[in-house]
Parts: C-alpha cells; structure tokens; sequence
C-alpha cells in the first residue's frame, strides 16, 4: 500500500491513484487495512486472557457477510463469521472454539 491516496480522477473499477512522491510500499501504512477492519468489526483481542471482544459491528453497505480466518488470540487460533442479518451482524464462531477461548458480543 502507498504512503498516502490523492484525489486525481480514475475510471470506475480502477484502483485509487497514489500520489506520484509518495513511498511505495510504505510499511507503516499497510496496517491500516486490519485497523479499519479491526475498527468496523468492533473486535478487541486480550490475549492473555483468552477473550475476543466484538461490540456493535458492521459491515459496508455492499457486503452481506465476512469471514475471518486464523485469528490470533494468545496462543490459540479462531475462525469467525460476520453476517448481515436483517439490520443487524450476526457473529458466530466457525467450527469449535478452543477451550482457552471466550467470545463476547455486544450489540
């Protein structure tokens, strides 16, 4: 991901046009996209403790359901799907959930 996006015109279906002095890749800027997941989902991890927090999550508009794969959480590892349910996220865990795991969420 570029350091930074300018507001030069694309063509639909194009990717945002990065601005020409900007660093690329920029490491720093790459974690963006999991903060904003992170942010929209309203998912907090304590790993040591073993316990996922989801409070009050969305998804864009144009998407009806998410899947998270491999989620670290301390040493173990949980798989999650988030999916539009009437005006609502419905999340429930893929598979089981390691005994070392809690979910909670908040609506």
């Amino acid at each position: 991901m570029p350091e930074l996006y300018c507001g030069f015109q694309h063509r639909p279906g194009e990717p945002p046009v990065g601005y020409p002095v900007a660093c690329l890749p920029q490491a720093w800027s790459s974690g963006a996209a999991f903060m904003l997941l992170q942010a929209c989902l309203g998912i907090s991890i304590a790993g040591t403790t073993g316990v996922v927090r989801i409070d009050r999550p969305e998804l864009p508009a144009e998407m009806s359901r998410l899947r998270i794969w491999g989620l670290a959480v301390g040493n173990a590892r949980v798989d999650l799907a988030f999916e539009r349910v009437g005006p609502r996220i419905a999340v429930t865990p893929i598979g089981a959930l390691p005994d070392s795991v809690e979910v909670t969420v908040l609506v």
